[in-house]
């Protein structure tokens, strides 16, 4: 099956703020995200999903008016999961890093694999109910076995509208990268991952 990772649109948050789950309003209309990233989609797809975040929900939704123009996407039931969220960064979520203490950021930094920040997550935990994921949609996976016994087809192609976190977690895990080089490779805003999934 091949899958792609998209990336949500830029924010209004400010430069250097920590967020995860704090939802900041689109920088930019939509639309322009969804013109340059629909280039790089596939002409036809079978399934998407997309994390619940309200800017992963307006990409999702404006991509499918583009495959499907002659009908208002936003009545198309999407299909959220709640594991594709971004990482939780409980108390310091929608502050800017330099806002929170170093003595509380640096330990952090030197371990954020295994780290959690105050009543948050580590990135261990958004791994593991990454790879929940992951395993559901592979082959023989529960979603996508019944899947294709619902649509009476195999299931080829899966667009994922998420977040930075996530994307990087499944690029770890499907191309043998370490947790702890996650975050050396660039995953830009409106960008377009293409993976393969057995």
């Amino acid at each position: 099956m091949d899958l792609y990772l998209i990336r949500h649109p830029e924010t209004i948050a400010p430069k250097g703020t920590c967020y995860g789950r704090t939802d900041f309003p689109l920088k930019y209309p939509v639309e322009d995200t969804a013109e340059t990233t629909f280039a790089h989609l596939p002409p036809n797809f079978d399934h998407l999903v997309v994390s619940p975040a309200p800017r992963a929900v307006k990409l999702a939704n404006a991509l499918l008016s583009k495959y499907n123009p002659n009908e208002n996407a936003y009545h198309t039931q999407l299909n959220r999961d709640e594991r594709l969220l971004e990482m939780d960064f409980g108390d310091w979520d929608g502050k800017l890093w330099e806002e929170i203490p170093r003595k509380d950021t640096i330990p952090w930094m030197k371990d954020f694999v295994n780290a959690r920040t105050p009543n948050g997550e580590a990135f261990t935990d958004l791994i593991k109910r990454v790879d929940q994921f992951l395993d559901d949609w592979k082959t023989h996976g529960a979603l996508r076995e019944n899947w294709e016994k619902t649509n009476k087809q195999k299931l080829n192609v899966m667009i994922v509208v998420c977040h930075s976190g996530p994307i990087r977690a499944i690029l770890c895990r499907l191309q043998g990268i370490p947790h702890e080089e996650a975050f050396k490779s660039p995953v830009d805003f409106g960008s377009v991952h293409k993976l393969e999934i057995t």
